[in-house]
């Protein structure tokens, strides 16, 4: 199997050719048979479908017996290789009754590429669910354990193919990205730069304290389905090497006194399941925070010729949005900066 090569960021004509009909024979060729209904589902990194097809059998859980959803892969984002490390995670984590949703599978195989679009796709199965945006205290302990359970699976192995999570990436490697933009004004690029350089000096030597291992790296409340069988993880589209406490701060991001009760339920449900304690400071969870702030503004760069995101993040171009951008790094300096000093520390 090959793939075109692209840019990270991928041209998206080739999203262009994935008209209903195309969907329809995608599916058909996996020996379904798709009854017309085709919606398009909510994700801006890849295309996905939700398609209507006759009764299939389903594995046991709160799968819909008609209907799949299909994921079209954005070109030149992941290689072959990399999918295919997170199937088999995916793989593993079924086998251990972790309550994650995998590909569907065709004789033994769970990525396909469609020759005349160049795309490389994966079919699964449809979980009935829903989102919640806000979690009580005994959903918060659940999904505490659940994540556990998913760290506890993630040590048994590494990843090969796929990224690690550090700052020469997240920070560096995103600013190259933001300073390739021709819009940014230089005086804004010159500040940027300077600051984020000097966070990555700062947070580096946190990072590289912590030990990696398989998890989640994106694990949100939108990453997170309620099934009348409780919660199941979905999208392992970011899973990396990298430290647990990634995938332990972005259920409750907030600073407030509400996201910090709800984090420590979080994480008492996370320490009933866990093989290891672990410890979630302040200090660290701002760190995260302000290398998820440079690598979102690198992930737009990075896919600024795809029409869909300058649609979506309009004022992207413009000069009030680089100074709010410049200022939110100011400000992680100066929390950095208070937490290192108070010694609130960020052990683990």
């Amino acid at each position: 199997m090959s793939s075109v090569s692209t840019p990270w960021g991928g041209p998206t004509q080739f999203f262009y050719a994935l008209t209903p009909d195309v969907i329809d024979q995608v599916l058909r060729d996996h020996g379904l048979r798709p009854l017309g209904r085709v919606m398009a589902l909510n994700s801006l990194e890849n295309r996905v479908y939700d398609v209507e097809v006759a009764p299939i059998e389903v594995p046991e859980g709160p799968f819909a017996p008609d209907a799949v959803v299909v994921k079209f892969y954005r070109p030149g984002r992941w290689s072959q290789e990399t999918l295919q490390e997170e199937h088999r995670f995916l793989a593993e984590l079924n086998q251990y009754e972790i309550p994650v949703v995998s590909p569907i599978e065709k004789n033994g195989e769970t990525l396909f590429l469609h020759q005349e679009s160049s795309l490389l796709y994966t079919v699964f199965p449809k979980v009935r669910g829903r989102l919640k945006d806000e979690l009580d205290k005994e959903e918060s302990k659940q999904i505490g354990r659940l994540i556990g359970r998913l760290h506890n699976i993630g040590q048994l192995n590494t990843f090969k193919a796929r990224h690690t999570l550090n700052t020469d990436a997240w920070l560096l490697g995103n600013l190259e990205s933001i300073e390739a933009m021709d819009f940014v004004p230089e005086d804004i690029k010159k500040s940027y730069r300077f600051m984020a350089q000097q966070l990555h000096g700062l947070i580096t030597p946190m990072l590289k304290a912590l030990p990696v291992q398989r998890i989640h790296g994106d694990f949100h409340r939108g990453n997170v389905l309620w099934t009348n069988q409780g919660a199941w993880i979905t999208d392992l589209d970011d899973c990396v090497m990298g430290p647990r406490q990634q995938d332990l701060w972005l259920l409750f991001p907030g600073r407030d006194e509400w996201s910090q009760n709800m984090r420590e339920e979080f994480l008492s449900g996370y320490h009933e399941m866990s093989r290891e304690p672990i410890h979630l400071s302040p200090l660290l969870i701002e760190a995260l925070r302000t290398m998820r702030l440079v690598h979102f503004n690198g992930w737009i760069s990075k896919r600024w010729e795809d029409p869909v995101f300058k649609q979506m993040f309009s004022t992207f171009q413009d000069r009030n949005y680089w100074e709010q951008q410049l200022l939110d790094l100011k400000e992680q300096m100066g929390l950095l900066q208070d937490h290192h000093n108070s010694g609130t520390g960020f052990g683990y």
